[in-house]
């Protein structure tokens, strides 16, 4: 086992300057949530970071939560390509020759390690994960042919749970509609009686 700043750089986000100037975009923790659950995210625009540690987000870097009750993350895609990440996350760009990005992030989504998160945790209210506590996570390395297997296995079940989620939406549109349908039709038929 390594710790993760052996196969990984962890980088702290960087203060937004919000405004109509600049064209940088940032991704906050809002926009991790919308990304996990499927959604665009709505990025923030402002001013280029001024600080050497401020990377753009690019394929296979991790993003994950600094602050909240779980350690919500998520592997970067194209909607969030360029962007830097705010103050309440932490961009983890693994290193692909020690580490596969979708293992890595399958393996710090285990409820047994966020469990070590949420030990870690300090302050009352949206509590922060320290740098040093994401850094020092101890990660089984094996084979990177192990490692894209274990990958592929937890990317199915993602692919499960989202389908399973847009399945539960879509459900739940149709039967509002219908709810709304049998309203109108029963408000009609009676209707229909009180003007004979």
């Amino acid at each position: 086992m390594l710790e993760l700043k052996k196969v990984a750089a962890v980088l702290s986000g960087v203060a937004i300057r919000e405004g109509t100037v600049g064209k940088a975009r940032f991704m906050r923790l809002s926009d991790l949530s919308d990304l996990k659950s499927g959604r665009e995210p709505s990025l923030g625009v402002g001013a280029l970071p001024e600080v050497a540690r401020a990377l753009a987000i690019q394929q296979g870097d991790l993003i994950v939560a600094a602050r909240g009750l779980s350690t919500d993350m998520c592997l970067a895609n194209e909607a969030v390509f360029g962007a830097f990440v705010s103050l309440d996350l932490y961009l983890v760009r693994p290193d692909t020759s020690k580490v596969e990005p979708r293992y890595l992030s399958a393996f710090l989504s285990l409820p047994s390690t966020q469990a070590l998160f949420a030990i870690g945790k300090q302050g009352s209210g949206l509590a922060r994960l320290p740098k040093d506590v994401l850094e020092k996570m101890r990660i089984p390395i094996p084979s990177m042919k192990m490692q894209r297997l274990i990958a592929g296995l937890a990317g199915t079940f993602e692919d499960e749970a989202r389908l399973l989620r847009k399945l539960s939406d879509l459900n739940s549109i149709l039967s509002h509609e219908l709810v709304a349908r049998a309203v109108n039709a029963g408000d009609r038929a009676g209707f229909s009686r009180s003007s004979r």
